[in-house]
Formats: C-alpha cells, structure tokens, sequence
C-alpha cells in the first residue's frame, strides 16, 4: 500500500525531472552547433589596394581554424583564439570590386561559412597640379604651418620680416611679423602679440583658432591671450610648439623634451609621456586615437607614442638606429600611419607594428605630410621635393624642384578638394627667404 508520503515524493521528483529536462532541451536550443553559421565577417576599412576585415569566430576560448576566401579563392588559413580577429588583405587592384567569405574548418573540412560580403576598392586619385602660383613675403624669415579654410581663406604662421622704413618700431627698416592672411587676392601681414616665431596653428573658426610659439596664443573673436604654462604650476621644462584638436574641448600641444599638454576647453594639464624626445607633430582621429612623433636632435632616434584615451604608450623607438622617420604623422584610420622624417616616407602597420619605408618616395630629409584621405596625401622634403600619394604611388613634382632647385625648404603643405598649400623658405646658406606656393586641382 502506498501512503500520502510516498505519492508526494513521486510527484515531486516527477516534477524536478520535468523541470530539469525543459532546462537542458532550451539551453540546448542556445548553444551554436557545428552546422549553424555563426562566424561574422566585417568590413573595417577599405583602401586602394588592401581591406581590413574583422572576423568573429564561433567558439571564444577554443583555438579555432578557419580560411579567409576572396572570390572563391583561399587567400590564407589561418589559426587563433581569439574571439575577433583582424586581418588586412594586401595586393588588391584599386576600383574592383571583391567578395569575401570566412569558413569555419575543423579536421581540415568546413563546419560553417560567414555570409559572403561585396567590397569594392577605394579609386586612386590624379596626381595633376594645373597650375602653381609662387609668393614671397617679406625679406627674411619662414613660413612653418598652414591652415586652409578655404580657396580664398587661408592662414599662415611663422616668422616674416618685412622692409617698412618709414614704420619701423625700433628704427632698423624692418617689421617682424609671424603670420598672414590670404584673402583671395593678396597676403596681409599680421603680428599676433609679439614677433615670436609660430609654429602651428589651429582653426576652428573665426572667433576660435590657436596658434603656439612654445606657449599657447588663442583667438577668441575680440582679441589674442598667450597662456605661460608656467603661471598653471606646469614647470619650467613644458615647451609645445605643434597642435591637434577634436574639438574646442579637447586640444593637445606637443614639444620640445617630450612635453604634452592637454586643454578640455578651460584647464591646461601636463601628460606624462614616457619619453624625453622633442616632439615634432601630433595626429589624430578622435579621442581615443591620437598619435605624437619626435626624434632627437640629431635625427638619430624616432619615437612614435600612442594615446588610447587614458595613457600615452611607446609604439616604436629606434634608441640605436639611425633611421629618422618621425618628423611629421598623418592618418585618417586605426590601422596605418604616415610619417615623414629624416630618412624619407614610411608606413607603420598599426596592427602588425611594423615599419616600412617608401624606397621610391623622394630623395632625403622629410618635413611634413597632410592628407585629405588615404588616397589624397602629400609630403614635402628639404630638397625642393612636393610627392603626392594616390593610394598607390607616389609622384614627385617636377616643376616643384625644378623651380628651386634644391634651396626650398618645405616645411608645412596642407591641402583639400580644390588646392594645395606648401610653405617655408629659401635657403640661400645665409637666410631664408618666405615662400609660399599654391597648387590648383
């Protein structure tokens, strides 16, 4: 005879099994299996002749195998554990159009596939230069950065001396000046607070622009203020001289003996950046993705830092090699850098951390590099030499060089859709003489 007791115990244990197999037969229905697809493939950024794809792999934690397709062919098979993983596929050809797939192996057989995924390669863009106009401003001096806010708006800083006898303020002939205005018909000389030498500048608008000469000097519509960063408790030792922004809230200066300064829109704050070389120029792309270079003084070291939002990092020092290419960065991506520096025109692989150099891209010593975009990028050396990158090659303006021969210092060049600006000076072995040539697209 059963009792009451032993009913109410079947029944409960009839309900825990019940119970426990409704849990297994839902959680079974939320785990992958092999033969569902369940590999993502993403397209990161699109180049001339390469693309960035982000695979995400079906099992985190396991080490997974799988092949990368590009039109039904295997490019590679590759092998990792990590959840996503970031691949550039090189060698592409420019305007044409690819189709990739990822599929999932496993004992050499294919266990799952990605949906296929179109990309169709960034164009190359001309490298034609209607036609040049030549400036000279003053007697002496030079001209080291530009900013172009238009056709017929564009700013220059620097240092220009130019012959006034008749309003000379210490009776010498000369007035010095470190910026000009070109309004679309003539440059107007400007003295921005004293004749020190400037060299950067930043342009949010009219009534927003920074320019540095060691210390900061902002224009805020009414009237010019130059802040010592000595009077913020900074020290002595913080000098900046170059300058990129995101926005009015978030500025960066660089400098000499690896000074960072940072200003949120109404305080200065140093960084620490981990090193001591002079820091030539800064890039970035947003908050998050900023990148400063420098070298010492006799361009036997380069430094490339990285901040990540929070701290500066070291990418790459050459302490024992004398391979300069850190005086100037560009980029408008994460994963490749453009720099320009004392030994030519290199490229950084961000997510290999590796350096190459452009063998073919000019002759010597580089200033300075500014892109519209990947494909619309242009450098400038110490030897009269303006290239252009196309996302595929580069091209040296003959008629540049063939100017100056090897006596123009080009030390800043900037540029949009319809011209490009390059700056600097004459270099007789005595002085400099400031030039500044206009390119028409």
């Amino acid at each position: 005879m059963t009792s009451n007791n032993d009913l109410k115990s079947k029944n409960a244990m009839s309900i825990i099994l019940l119970l426990t197999a409704i849990f297994f037969a839902m959680s079974c229905r939320e785990c992958p299996t092999e033969s569902e697809n369940n590999i993502d493939l993403i397209v990161k950024d699109i180049f001339c002749t390469s693309v960035v794809l982000k695979i995400s792999l079906p099992y985190s934690g396991a080490v997974n195998t799988f092949a990368l397709d590009r039109n039904d062919s295997t490019v590679a098979t590759y092998t990792c554990s990590e959840d996503d993983t970031l691949i550039i596929d090189e060698g592409l050809t420019p305007a044409t159009k690819y189709l990739y797939s990822v599929r999932f192996l496993k004992d050499g057989k294919t266990k799952s596939e990605s949906d296929p995924v179109a990309v169709h390669t960034m164009n190359i863009t001309s490298h034609d230069i209607s036609y040049w106009d030549i400036d000279t401003l003053g007697i002496s001096g030079g001209i080291y950065d530009l900013w172009i806010v238009s056709e017929d708006n564009i700013w220059a800083v620097g240092q220009i001396i130019a012959e006034d006898p008749d309003s000379s303020f210490d009776g010498s002939g000369e007035e010095w000046f470190n910026a000009a205005h070109w309004d679309g018909e003539k440059w107007n000389l400007i003295r921005i607070l004293n004749t020190a030498t400037l060299y950067s500048i930043w342009y949010f608008s009219e009534s927003d622009i920074w320019v540095s000469s060691g210390f900061p000097k902002h224009w805020d519509g009414q009237q010019w203020t130059m802040y010592h960063f000595q009077d913020m408790g900074l020290g002595i030792e913080v000098s900046t001289e170059h300058i990129w922004a995101s926005s009015p809230n978030n500025v960066y200066f660089v400098g000499w003996k690896g000074s960072i300064v940072h200003y949120n829109g109404s305080n200065f704050t140093k960084m620490e950046s981990g090193t001591t070389c002079k820091l030539e120029d800064v890039w970035g792309i947003d908050g998050n993705h900023i990148w400063a270079v420098g070298t010492e003084s006799d361009n036997s070291r380069s430094v490339i830092l990285f901040y990540n939002g929070k701290t500066w990092n070291t990418l790459h020092d050459t302490n024992n090699e004398r391979k300069c290419c850190s005086n100037s960065v560009w980029t408008d991506n994460p994963y490749l850098l453009f720099l320009n520096g004392g030994s030519g025109r290199y490229l950084f692989d961000l997510m290999q951390e590796k350096l190459s150099k452009y063998e073919s891209a000019g002759r010597w010593f580089g200033y300075d590099i500014y892109g519209t975009a990947y494909n619309d990028i242009f450098a400038s050396t110490a030897g009269s030499e303006m290239l252009h990158y196309n996302g595929s090659t580069w091209y040296l303006y003959p008629e540049v060089k063939a100017q100056f021969e090897d006596y123009f210092r080009i030390r800043a060049v900037k540029a949009n859709d319809e011209i490009v600006v390059a700056s600097g000076y004459y270099y007789s072995g005595i002085g400099g003489l400031p030039i500044i040539i206009r390119g028409y697209r």
